[in-house]
């Protein structure tokens, strides 16, 4: 497992003063910390800590959910980790969640505010990172306002075509699995966000969002980076000999600055000469201009929102659908069963529609089961406790950083029997009938996060996967790619669980129209 401990010299232009300064900071946060915790009560068991750098090297650098679902094997369900003066708190099941992220709401509903993410990369503008309070309040309102259940199916028309784009990408080019998924994603949430048709090739703003979240993937995993254990690291200029982070920091900014700006101008500007379509944005300038002057902190607000559901959506739906496409792969069975369901329902002389989706319960099922197989975001955003707390008899102090490890959660063969196993019967039983049935107490809920912040696009997210999914089983066969000789490729699933989002590990697939009709199916909905 590398540790953080190796990366420390990076930061490191004179050794012993550096070194006095790293006691010193440890010293004062772990006596801070310890005045508050009440006698009687430990804290939850958890790995013992080394003198002055406590657990340092235990927090992964690299495939965390894993690591950290090693660390509950062998302590339980709560696993207590704390190096200079920070505190983590691992929680890997369900239960355990729901008693913390639910039910005690209140005091679990902050964030960690990164040094780097926030600070140095730029993401305070995200209300997915900010602060629990009024200004987080704010933002969720709006971005609920516009993604809300009840908004969810004015979107499924232009999910639909953007479904039916994604058919005609796959049969002009089979093999770019990676290119043909973001390149959907990104033309179906610039529509929706921002009224912007994408570029076919090297789109502007696909690469500058690019650029953005691969900062932000790998900043959000508590551990990857050291300033956000030792704050006054972000101080060190970009100068100083292996001072990286402060170098790919700033790189990491400017991309998240355009990513933010370059769109909401875009649509700004077309709304000045009449051109804009509407859109996420201009629905909600154009609301707030009839009630009166859009003031700079309603401008702002929107700009914010409107860049976190790029940043939410774009790289979870592309994890999502190749997670799919692998699982059909591997397990052709159950492709050969979805597409069965399918034909019944829907026939083969026409593509699945939203109306379609209660006769579908099988494709259902296999949405639910990729989601669990491969959770998107199998650690989260962190979770930070407000208050002092006492859980089961343990101390938890305030500031502790939570993190819910959905990867353990699925992982558990209390609740999934067999869970390395890739098995849409378990979601077959009686009441399920689809995500939009799901409730905070199923277990499957941990997949969009846990309590007041759950992810608030998760209907709109769900149901661009659903139509995808079923979309491509009704017209293509997934089947090995086959090597120099004409033998089949075997693939063992695997994934990359390092960073914030998870993907299957790359693969070699073959996908080709189910027949002539199919084919002609795909080709019609140019037309359309």
């Amino acid at each position: 497992m590398e540790s953080l401990a190796i990366h420390l010299p990076e930061v490191s232009a004179a050794p012993v003063l550096l070194t006095a300064v790293l006691v010193f900071a440890i010293l004062y946060r772990h006596r801070r910390n310890a005045r508050g915790n009440p006698k009687g009560f430990p804290n939850p068991p958890g790995p013992k800590p080394l003198p002055l750098i406590g657990n340092l090297l235990d927090i992964p650098r690299t495939d965390e959910s894993s690591t950290y679902q090693d660390l509950a094997k062998q302590y339980g369900d709560l696993v207590y980790l704390s190096t200079m003066g920070t505190s983590i708190l691992l929680v890997s099941s369900f239960k355990t969640a729901g008693d913390l992220f639910e039910r005690r709401s209140t005091n679990y509903s902050d964030r960690f505010q990164s040094p780097m993410s926030h600070d140095l990369m730029g993401w305070d503008f995200s209300f997915a990172h900010m602060v629990y309070g009024d200004r987080w309040k704010k933002h969720r309102r709006v971005f609920h306002h516009q993604f809300q259940p009840s908004i969810a199916p004015s979107y499924y028309p232009i999910q639909t075509r953007e479904a039916h784009g994604l058919l005609r990408r796959f049969l002009r080019s089979p093999d770019t699995l990676d290119y043909n998924l973001r390149q959907n994603a990104a033309s179906l949430v610039m529509k929706v966000t921002y009224g912007i048709q994408i570029a076919d090739t090297n789109d502007a703003y696909v690469a500058i969002a690019g650029k953005a979240l691969e900062g932000a993937a790998m900043a959000t995993s508590p551990g990857a980076f050291l300033v956000d254990f030792i704050p006054f690291l972000k101080h060190v200029p970009e100068w100083v000999p292996r001072a990286s982070f402060k170098r790919r920091a700033r790189e990491w900014r400017d991309a998240v600055t355009h990513m933010r700006n370059d769109p909401f101008n875009t649509v700004v500007n077309e709304m000045k000469s009449g051109t804009a379509p509407p859109s996420f944005v201009s629905n909600l300038l154009s609301d707030m201009e009839s009630k009166g002057n859009v003031t700079e902190e309603d401008a702002n607000l929107i700009k914010n929102c409107a860049a976190l559901v790029y940043a939410a959506s774009a790289e979870s739906t592309v994890s999502t659908l190749s997670t799919f496409v692998l699982a059909m792969l591997t397990y052709p069975d159950i492709q050969a069963r979805a597409q069965k369901e399918l034909d019944s329902v829907v026939g083969r002389d026409r593509l699945p529609e939203f109306s379609d989706r209660d006769s579908l319960p099988y494709l259902s099922a296999i949405l639910k089961e990729v989601l669990r197989w491969n959770p998107v975001a199998p650690l989260g955003l962190p979770h930070v406790v407000s208050h002092d707390d006492v859980y089961n008899g343990y101390y938890i102090p305030a500031g502790t950083i939570v993190i819910g490890n959905a990867w353990g959660i699925f992982n558990d063969e209390t609740i999934y029997p067999d869970p390395r196993r890739f098995n849409p019967d378990r979601f077959m039983g009686e009441g399920d009938k689809g995500l939009q049935h799901l409730s905070p107490m199923d277990p499957l809920s941990a997949a969009f996060g846990y309590g007041r912040r759950a992810c608030p696009g998760r209907y709109m997210g769900e149901s661009q996967v659903w139509i995808s999914i079923a979309s491509i089983l009704s017209v293509f066969d997934i089947k090995p790619a086959l090597d120099e000789m004409g033998r089949p490729i075997h693939v063992t699933p695997e994934f990359s669980k390092t960073g914030m989002i998870c993907h299957p590990v790359p693969f070699k697939y073959a996908m080709k129209p189910r027949d002539n009709a199919a084919r002609l199916l795909i080709e019609q909905t140019e037309l359309n």
